[in-house]
């Protein structure tokens, strides 16, 4: 993932949240390695979900909304959301064996689905995760319960996402709703800096 330092300074909570990634990514790449498992190659079944069954928060999609912006297609992604099927997604693999074309910027709900687990009401780990992944995972049982210490959960990063930013991570919208309301306070965020900085120059001169 590559932001330039000066989005930085417009939106501070990109240090703490592109961190936490970091730490999803490490995670779950443990998941994967000590289970042997991972998505099958081309698969791209929960990224054709309905973007109404899936949610996020604001404070997720920042990385996303900003490369968006560098890259000028939030006015095509705007009008593809309506669709109410990611717009990042792509029905034939791409050369890197994936279905997203913003892979490294997707959100905290995208980086953890299939790769992480919640405790259920009798202590035992469930993994957040499709049904192809599902029944990988119930034949590694005996290891899941061995290693459930260091397993991700995906109530404790969530909660990690809200302690950033409260504002923007309280509240969750169907995702495609939720990159919406982001990349608008992107935009306005981009604008308010460049204002002040017009503003400055003037005060210089």
């Amino acid at each position: 993932m590559i932001i330039e330092k000066d989005y930085y300074a417009i939106f501070p909570q990109l240090t703490n949240l592109i961190e936490l990634y970091r730490t999803i990514d490490d995670a779950t790449f443990q998941v994967k390695t000590l289970l042997s498992i991972n998505c099958p190659a081309g698969c791209g079944t929960c990224c054709c979900t309905a973007s109404s069954n899936i949610e996020a928060s604001i404070i997720e999609m920042l990385p996303l909304c900003i490369y968006c912006f560098k890259k000028n297609i939030y006015h095509e992604i705007r009008l593809r959301i309506a669709e109410n099927f990611c717009p990042f997604y792509r029905p034939t693999p791409l050369p890197d064996g994936g279905c997203c074309n913003a892979y490294q910027y997707r959100p905290l709900v995208c980086r953890l689905f299939g790769f992480s687990f919640m405790k259920n009401k009798f202590g035992t780990f469930i993994p957040i995760a499709c049904p192809t992944l599902r029944n990988e995972y119930e034949k590694k049982s005996e290891i899941i319960s061995t290693n459930a210490t260091i397993l991700p959960l995906i109530t404790a990063f969530s909660f990690q996402s809200l302690t950033i930013d409260y504002s923007l991570g309280n509240d969750r919208y169907p995702i495609n709703v939720a990159f919406a309301k982001a990349m608008d306070y992107v935009l306005l965020k981009i604008d308010a800096y460049r204002t002040s900085q017009r503003l400055a120059d003037r005060t210089v001169a």
